[in-house]
């Protein structure tokens, strides 16, 4: 039985708070209680099963970065262990990334203990899901008199001419610019660096890759502002910042003395299906009326040159003084938009936290009822503080880091704080086929540890007891021949029945009329509006009625 959480079309989560069909995992293995956080997760394109985490790991003292993998959908990991990297004392910021055909892709910032000069970033590999894991060598490495922090990378997984390049994306302090690098050959060889940003001080930045081959960039501006920027050329050059929305503030201290950034955490649809080349970008924010923080987003159709109005995705009372922060967001291979941040709506205080999520198959203008993951709350008074940055001298005497700098009074690099982001500044979730697996930072042993989540899809459900149904159902999948396209009316009304390529473009109109609410079939034979049959391939049926708007899949073979 596969314990994940779905459906793609018509997931429909409990309105409860109620995590008892979740199954939570503790991904790290180790026997310390010291600190693991900061994390990310990502599927394997290749084998849905198959995913792969990396976190930030203090099991020996300081940081280093852990890694693991599951072959179940995230029921249980498998944890090696910790990165071997040669030439740093300190690994952090773990970035992750895969290839179409499920090669992993890891960077650590790798860094002196002491001085944090010099500093670089370091890529991993793995072809076997996460088991292993070898050295590729720095993207960036030893540049002399600054800071590298908070890379992250992305992989071209559609069929552009860049198809299986990686993307790398960071800030470089001490102005705090934007900065990119690329490598077409697994990591073997990269590009020079790359100025991204127009204007300094600028931190978080966030790569994704458009269906068409368009890299995309979103950061966070210290004035309190998500800006934007794209190549349409693989990274050799970049136009000029776009601003996407303004901020409360691009970082905070919540109480417990938790740091949350308003980070931009953003994908795009390279479904192929009726969103196909969406950009979303989901935040962390505080706007007027309101006396805590929420979770946003906002979208693009065109490459990010306007942005949506912002639509908020917690749905606890507006206003109810509960803080949600830590966002992270994935669009899988159906289109379904998910979204896990860390939700503190249960605790009046406003101090305890749950991991939540919540997922659109509409574009991101409705989501399911938020739907909590954690199966206990974390709290900040249990959290154990990292050991202070320390190394020693050729004398065995401790050297002791430098005390924080303020650069301008905007922003340090996060390394320089010895709290560190006190629970990292980051979390992570993957989807595939609109399952989701979710990876957050959790107290619940009194220390900081990794935990994964997911859910029995027998579990889905709108009541206590009752199983949901979708509301378009596709058979056979795959096919060679006819397919019969089953769907629900909720209530009398207007109903539209479309099929698509995976370009978006339109291929015939099944149903356009009115009709009584109940269960009926369609047998579409394969051709297009004019009765001419379409070639093999990927086709996306779309359903829209009173109350719903649903989409699925089905791959057409001859």
């Amino acid at each position: 039985m596969r314990y994940i959480l779905g459906l793609v079309v018509a997931l429909t989560l409990s309105a409860v708070a109620n995590a008892d069909d979740w199954v939570n995992t503790r991904v790290n293995e180790d026997t310390t209680t010291e600190l693991q956080n900061e994390e990310q997760i990502v599927v394997n394109p290749a084998n849905p099963n198959n995913l792969v985490a990396v976190w930030r790991d203090f099991r020996l003292g300081y940081r280093q970065v852990g890694f693991g993998y599951t072959m179940d959908g995230g029921v249980t990991w498998s944890n090696p262990g910790l990165f071997v990297d040669p030439h740093y004392v300190w690994d952090s910021d773990p970035a992750l990334t895969v290839s179409a055909d499920g090669t992993f892709y890891a960077m650590l910032l790798g860094y002196t203990g002491s001085t944090y000069e010099p500093n670089g970033m370091l890529l991993y590999r793995s072809t076997d899901g996460g088991q292993s894991w070898e050295e590729r060598g720095f993207a960036v490495n030893e540049v002399p008199d600054v800071f590298e922090d908070k890379e992250f990378i992305a992989c071209d997984r559609t069929g552009s001419s860049y198809h299986g390049r990686i993307y790398m994306v960071w800030s470089r302090f001490y102005n705090a610019d934007i900065y990119f690098v690329s490598s077409g050959n697994e990591g073997s060889s990269w590009t020079s660096e790359r100025l991204v940003s127009d204007q300094t001080g600028n931190q978080f930045p966030i790569p994704a890759v458009g269906p068409d081959g368009t890299l995309y960039v979103a950061w966070t501006r210290f004035n309190g502002a998500i800006w934007f920027d794209r190549s349409t050329d693989g990274g050799l050059t970049f136009g000029n910042d776009i601003y996407v929305t303004d901020l409360y503030t691009y970082s905070t201290t919540l109480n417990g003395n938790v740091d949350a950034p308003s980070h931009p955490a953003m994908d795009v649809d390279i479904s192929g299906g009726p969103y196909n080349g969406r950009i979303y970008i989901a935040y962390m924010n505080r706007i007027s009326g309101s006396n805590d923080y929420d979770i946003f987003l906002r979208y693009s159709d065109n490459q990010g040159a306007t942005w949506s109005a912002d639509r908020r995705i917690n749905d606890d009372p507006f206003g109810n003084g509960c803080d949600q922060f830590h966002p992270w967001l994935t669009v899988d291979n159906t289109g379904a938009v998910s979204a896990v941040w860390l939700d503190r709506r249960q605790d009046p205080q406003n101090r305890k936290w749950h991991c939540y999520v919540a997922q659109s198959t509409d574009g991101g203008m409705t989501w399911t009822p938020n739907q909590q993951v954690s199966t206990a709350p974390s709290d900040p008074s249990g959290i154990i503080s990292e050991p202070e940055d320390i190394s020693y001298d050729a004398e065995g005497e401790e050297e002791r880091s430098p005390e924080p700098t303020d650069f301008d009074g905007l922003y340090r690099p996060h390394q320089e704080d010895s709290r560190a982001g006190t629970i990292g500044e980051y979390i992570g979730i993957a989807s595939w086929d609109g399952y989701i697996t979710t990876i957050w930072t959790d107290t619940r042993h009194g220390h900081q540890d990794a935990y994964g989540g997911a859910q029995e899809l027998q579990a889905i459900e709108e009541g206590p007891h009752s199983i949901v149904r979708p509301h378009l159902r596709l058979a056979p999948n795959p096919t060679q021949g006819p397919v019969a396209v089953q769907y629900d009316v909720p209530a009398d009304g207007p109903v539209s029945l479309e099929v698509f390529d995976v370009g978006g473009r339109m291929v015939r109109t099944l149903i356009d009329r009115k009709l009584r609410s109940g269960t009926g079939e369609f047998i579409w034979d394969g051709t297009d509006q004019a009765g001419r049959p379409v070639n093999p391939g990927s086709y996306w049926f779309r359903l829209r009625a009173q109350g719903i708007e649903e989409s699925g899949s089905i791959r057409l073979q001859r």
